[in-house]
């Protein structure tokens, strides 16, 4: 059994909707809402990979805002896992190549929160509206 940890990447997308933020979730492939994520290549960053994986999982492209917002255990997979997240500024949607697979979802802070299974990802997502608004998240 391989234990050298496994590092994944993704991103959380976000763009101003007419209610305030609005955040893309997309359907795993046993259709748990979740954040585009990915393994992180042997020559690609973890920027790229949370990049890539928006245009191949979500059919979205945007730009990463910052550092990452922080990242969480991946408990399901047969050796450790840790995904880091980062904040994607949302700019164009097209055809995806998993489009026959998963589903996205445009959705506020609330709804997404809801949605969303795993309390360390809602935990993330809490921290990324903190950082778009400072002094709103949890209220």
């Amino acid at each position: 059994m391989n234990t050298k940890p496994l590092k994944q990447a993704g991103a959380i997308p976000f763009r101003q909707g007419p209610a305030g933020w609005e955040f893309l979730i997309i359907t795993s492939r046993k259709g748990n809402w979740i954040f585009p994520k990915g393994v992180i290549g042997n020559k690609e960053s973890p920027e790229e990979t949370a990049l890539k994986e928006c245009a191949e999982e979500a059919g979205i492209s945007g730009a990463i805002i910052g550092e990452a917002v922080g990242s969480y255990p991946d408990r399901r997979r047969k050796q450790p896992c840790s995904v880091q997240m980062f904040l994607l500024s949302y700019e164009a949607e097209e055809t995806w190549k998993e489009r026959d697979c998963r589903t996205r979802r445009w959705c506020g802070f609330e709804e997404a929160s809801e949605l969303l299974r795993k309390e360390p990802v809602r935990e993330l997502l809490a921290r990324a509206l903190e950082l778009l608004e400072p002094g709103r998240a949890g209220a």
